[in-house]
């Protein structure tokens, strides 16, 4: 994690994402910015936050540890997606583990200084609201796709979620092998299993190993596998 000491950026970035709408100048004013690296933790299960985290531009991972001490995919974000507005009223630990997706920016803003604000900014808590709202509604389409979908379905999910934009100026459109057997945790099956997936989708000319990595080549039948379901 690096701070950055720039206030221009942190307005820039709070226009970019359209967060004059939700927060007071002098809010903006006291936000810090700080960069996460690839696979850099932004929180982890347990911890108790006193700041909220605004993602303003990248992507994370979240994911959930169960108790035999696996992790399952909850959804990727991007910007602007909370990290903390759950927790924030009444410091509830966390419950999910937040990672980074190569580079990502963050602003973050106190716990104290948010609540002060919240008592009489009625802007900042509908916007609160529907996030949190967002969240329920699509936390039991995820529970139930991680239920009930064959593997072949969840994957495909879950490579239409991880290339469904750009990272930098480069669209993402690989993955390393390597990572397949956390990949096969994320989505709740073995790594035998998931590998028989890739095969098949590999026969089938979906997607390619190549170099170490898979690479997608039919992204049209891709999404026909997911239907539409996304780890969003």
């Amino acid at each position: 994690m690096q701070p950055i000491i720039d206030a221009r950026a942190v307005q820039e970035l709070a226009e970019r994402n359209g967060l004059p709408a939700m927060f007071s100048s002098s809010v903006i004013a006291q936000m810090e910015l700080r960069r996460y690296g690839d696979g850099e933790a932004i929180c982890t299960v347990g911890e108790r936050l006193e700041h909220m985290f605004i993602l303003v531009s990248g992507k994370l991972k979240i994911h959930t540890l169960q108790r035999n001490g696996k992790s399952m995919l909850v959804r990727f974000a991007r910007p602007m997606y909370i990290i903390g507005d759950v927790e924030l009223l009444r410091q509830y630990p966390v419950k999910n583990e937040v990672d980074s997706v190569g580079e990502s920016l963050l602003l973050i803003a106190s716990r104290k200084l948010l609540l002060k604000e919240m008592e009489e900014n009625t802007a900042l808590l509908r916007f609160m609201v529907g996030e949190l709202s967002h969240k329920l509604y699509t936390l039991g389409q995820t529970s139930a796709m991680n239920q009930l979908y064959p593997v072949e379905n969840r994957f495909a999910s879950y490579l239409m979620s991880l290339f469904a934009d750009s990272v930098g100026s480069q669209r993402v459109e690989e993955i390393r092998t390597s990572s397949l057997t956390e990949t096969a945790e994320l989505l709740g099956t073995s790594y035998r299993h998931l590998n028989r997936v890739v095969r098949a989708l590999i026969e089938q000319g979906i997607i390619e190993r190549r170099n170490g990595r898979l690479i997608v080549r039919d992204e049209a039948r891709l999404a026909e596998l997911a239907n539409g379901n996304l780890y969003e």
